[in-house]
């Protein structure tokens, strides 16, 4: 089982973003009631709100292609293959939880179909200390 945090970076914070990934996986991973606050008010500065029902229904679209068998548990999507596994999704204010059991290439499923909708999303799988953008960002230095 792997479970990711996927985030939706602001624009404007990309470039900082970028090559500074393990510091921000390590900030993520960060324990503590005092660590959570802090860490939840750096959150809402660099990343965008997941907006619940229109980026529900704009995952939803780019899964079910990949996906079958669809449905909803409590506050999961609950996206279901036969031969790959199984993914759970669920909407927080700042990030995507995702728990994918089964074969890699559900991950890679969704990270393809998060990287159409929006060139944004860095994920991190903090028990694997793994990190990275799911559409790469462009840089260009001078």
């Amino acid at each position: 089982m792997r479970k990711y945090s996927i985030f939706n970076i602001k624009k404007q914070y990309q470039s900082f973003v970028f090559g500074r990934e393990r510091l921000l996986l390590e900030m993520v991973s960060s324990k503590g009631q005092a660590l959570e606050s802090s860490v939840s008010k750096q959150l809402s500065f660099i990343c965008e709100p997941i907006e619940g029902s229109l980026e529900q229904s704009v995952i939803y679209e780019h899964l079910k292609k990949s996906f079958p068998n669809i449905k909803r548990e409590d506050d999961y999507f609950i996206f279901e293959h036969q031969f790959k596994g199984g993914l759970k999704l669920k909407l927080c204010t700042y990030h995507i939880e995702a728990i994918c059991e089964g074969s890699r290439m559900l991950d890679l499923d969704l990270f393809h179909s998060l990287s159409q909708m929006n060139d944004s999303f860095i994920a991190f799988n903090k028990e694997e200390a793994e990190c990275g953008w799911l559409k790469p960002v462009k840089h260009v230095s001078y």
